[in-house]
């Protein structure tokens, strides 16, 4: 059975604890991951979506590295204020643009992004199916989604959990490890996926992270 995980910036001092995070401990990954979503889906241009783009790391990331034009999408307000505090702090408001929004209605036409990202907030979708539904939506023909989470390589993953463990944040019982994310039970995100009417879709599972890639036919025009 799946176990529910404690909800993330339930407050404006957490949010602001995961924007430092986000630009100290964890700001290598960015750069390292978006180069991996250009190369791996060769989209290098048009319309972005990031879901959960918590202080818009990832998104400001993509938009350096690319002539994507990305729209930076969370459902916390915190978060929002956070990211667009980065956005103008690296110029960039013309690139990236912070929305408040929900994965399980995503707030766009159909057929809007050429890409739509996603990194480590699919452990808190509530409901697999009517979200990777709305992913599938807002994608045009032709587009990719690439859904998951990881640090980019092993190596930067075992870096980064060391410096933590060194100064403290995990393995040390005056901060206990909360139960952060949702558990799948085997071929969970499968059957979630294809629930969704979706069968254009493979897996990636290695040193870069866990990856879900699904391709939206040239065809395929439903609304």
């Amino acid at each position: 059975m799946s176990s529910t995980p404690s909800r993330f910036w339930k407050t404006p001092v957490e949010a602001r604890q995961y924007d430092t995070f986000a630009n100290t401990d964890f700001a290598r990954i960015y750069p390292v991951i978006a180069n991996q979503i250009l190369d791996r889906t060769g989209i290098t241009e048009g319309a972005c979506l990031d879901i959960g783009s918590g202080p818009g790391s990832l998104a400001i990331a993509l938009a350096t590295l690319s002539a994507l034009k990305v729209t930076a999408l969370d459902s916390s307000p915190e978060m929002y204020d956070l990211a667009q505090k980065n956005i103008r702090k690296r110029g960039m408001e013309e690139q990236v643009v912070p929305v408040i929004g929900d994965v399980h209605a995503i707030p766009a036409p159909d057929t809007t992004f050429h890409l739509v990202v996603s990194r480590g907030s699919y452990h808190f979708w509530n409901d697999l199916p009517v979200a990777f539904s709305e992913v599938f939506r807002v994608l045009k023909p032709g587009g990719i989604a690439y859904i998951g989470g990881g640090y980019g390589s092993g190596k930067i993953r075992d870096e980064v959990l060391a410096h933590r463990k060194e100064r403290g944040i995990v393995d040390d019982p005056a901060h206990p490890m909360r139960n952060r994310f949702r558990k799948f039970r085997a071929g969970e995100i499968e059957a979630s996926i294809e629930a969704a009417g979706i069968s254009d879709y493979r897996i990636i599972n290695d040193d870069t992270g866990f990856w879900i890639v699904i391709r939206k036919s040239c065809y395929d025009r439903r609304e």
